[in-house]
């Protein structure tokens, strides 16, 4: 009889430890499809700096945020892995022809260009607050014409050690 009371104690102490965990934003009432190939269920998500904690059936937690997403999908978002955003980052901050289609991020650089200077084209990205992220490849085109000019020929020793 002892070990049933503290077995009741310990599975209560926990699950009421986790019903007092808040977040900052909790989606409520989704379809939610979590991209694992299982089947959807109905369901909320708590989100806490900025990472999904908890998905599952209803939960009674608090939240900063509450989202009511019934008749809504929460899916994890698409990432788009050849796209080719160089210039539209300042036309359409928004990203809405992404955001509409469920990509949340977007990879760059594809095709041989790209931004040669990695750091300085990240501080820009960031400083438009875009609403989608963000990955760029490094262009081997621009990287070359970067060290070699536009010469055609092949690349010299010392050229290739800093492409490389």
């Amino acid at each position: 009889m002892k070990k049933i009371v503290i077995l009741i104690f310990i599975y209560s102490s926990s699950f009421h430890a986790k019903a007092q965990h808040n977040g900052d934003v909790l989606i409520r009432n989704g379809r939610i499809l979590d991209g694992t190939g299982n089947s959807w269920y109905y369901g909320d998500v708590l989100i806490d700096k900025g990472k999904i904690i908890y998905t599952g059936k209803h939960i009674e937690i608090e939240a900063s945020k509450i989202i009511d997403a019934k008749g809504m999908i929460v899916a994890p978002g698409f990432i788009d892995v050849h796209t080719h955003i160089e210039g539209d980052e300042v036309k359409n901050p928004t990203a809405n022809n992404f955001i509409l289609d469920g990509v949340t991020t977007v990879i760059t650089g594809n095709c041989g260009s790209s931004h040669v200077d990695i750091q300085k084209y990240f501080s820009f990205i960031d400083s438009l607050k875009l609403s989608i992220n963000v990955a760029t490849l490094i262009g081997h085109n621009d990287v070359r014409k970067f060290i070699m000019g536009t010469a055609n020929r092949q690349p010299t020793e010392n050229e290739m050690q800093q492409m490389e």
